[in-house]
């Protein structure tokens, strides 16, 4: 007599089926930010070559448009965001928890480019001059670069003129409508007579592309684990796409670009190899710099308070030893 089965005939397939359950991908949303391609490139890449698929993930990008980063978080839309720190600091300021987890890009980039024939030669030049910028937060690294020199956006001779900057901002300063206009280190002003102005210098530069969540996402391991993975896929794509630009370029437009476009994109790539983390750590550094500067100016301060609880290294501490395995060459760059 055969013994009586105590597992019922339909446990094997069901356990299979919790299994398949299991493994699938988790989801992740990030809102991007822009509006270049290239300065997203990483993500886009990512995901074309399948490293979210590797980590388990299915990621949805959100790509940029003209509303403030930090509003697919607030409205649960996304559970990332890439953003200037600068933005993210007085966002949190003004009573939105985010919290930094990861730092793509760990020089900045912003910069002004100026007419020499105005008389600027330097940043000492500034004083009475009109200059041009973007808003919706992205005011906050050059209202700090200002700050630091000692100038205050009153349109007045001792002070500044700032004006809306629209694109293409090159033609501000072609009708001699601004005499200096916001630009980007990876996507330079070409022409004659322009001088190009670095916050460096001054000692007023901020850093800019990172990531950033809601701190009620970091309580849970599991979230952590989560977005460590995706860090680790997503810095992987940043190498991919900066190490053969213009493939790279040509991946992120589509088929048959547009010579001139895939020519920007390709060149902005080449020029964002020099900005780019290598795990995506924070430098806590040039995370006080950053926030010093942001509080000089007195009343005219970027940020009133300081910052508490505004960033972590736990996921990018959790990345790193995977991400270590992924590093080449006989000398890796030693992971925090």
């Amino acid at each position: 007599m055969k013994p009586i089965s105590l597992i019922p005939a339909t446990l094997p397939a069901m356990m299979l089926a919790l299994a398949a359950l299991s493994a699938q991908a988790e989801e992740l949303t990030v809102q991007l930010r822009g509006p270049a391609l290239a300065e997203s490139a990483g993500f886009l890449v990512a995901e074309a070559h399948g490293y979210y698929a590797d980590e388990g993930l299915t990621v949805h990008l959100r790509p940029a448009d003209n509303t403030p980063p930090f509003e697919a978080l607030a409205r649960g839309e996304a559970d990332l965001a890439v953003a200037w720190m600068p933005t993210a600091l007085v966002a949190r300021e003004n009573g939105l928890p985010v919290v930094n987890i990861a730092q793509l890009f760990d020089r900045p980039a912003l910069r002004l480019t100026c007419l020499r024939e105005a008389g600027v030669t330097g940043a000492a030049d500034l004083r009475g001059k009109s200059i041009a910028n973007w808003f919706n937060g992205q005011e906050y690294p050059l209202l700090a670069w200002l700050n630091r020199l000692g100038l205050v956006a009153d349109d007045s001779l001792s002070g500044v003129a700032l004006l809306a900057q629209w694109p293409p901002g090159a033609e501000m300063l072609r009708h001699k409508q601004a005499v200096c206009i916001s630009t980007l280190s990876y996507d330079p002003v070409a022409g004659e007579g322009l001088v190009e102005l670095d916050p460096h210098s001054q000692g007023a530069s901020v850093l800019e592309d990172g990531l950033y969540a809601l701190s009620g996402q970091l309580s849970d391991p599991a979230a952590e684990d989560r977005l460590a993975r995706f860090l680790r896929a997503s810095m992987k794509g940043w190498r991919d796409a900066t190490a053969d630009p213009e493939t790279s370029a040509r991946l992120i437009l589509g088929p048959d670009p547009d010579p001139d476009a895939l020519q920007r994109q390709a060149g902005m790539l080449r020029r964002i190899d020099g900005l780019l983390s290598v795990t995506g750590a924070l430098d806590e550094g040039e995370y006080r710099r950053t926030v010093e500067n942001l509080r000089a100016g007195g009343p005219n301060a970027v940020l009133r308070r300081e910052p508490r609880g505004a960033f972590t290294t736990a996921i990018s501490d959790r990345a790193a030893p995977a991400a270590s395995a992924a590093t080449t060459g006989p000398d890796p760059t030693p992971l925090r």
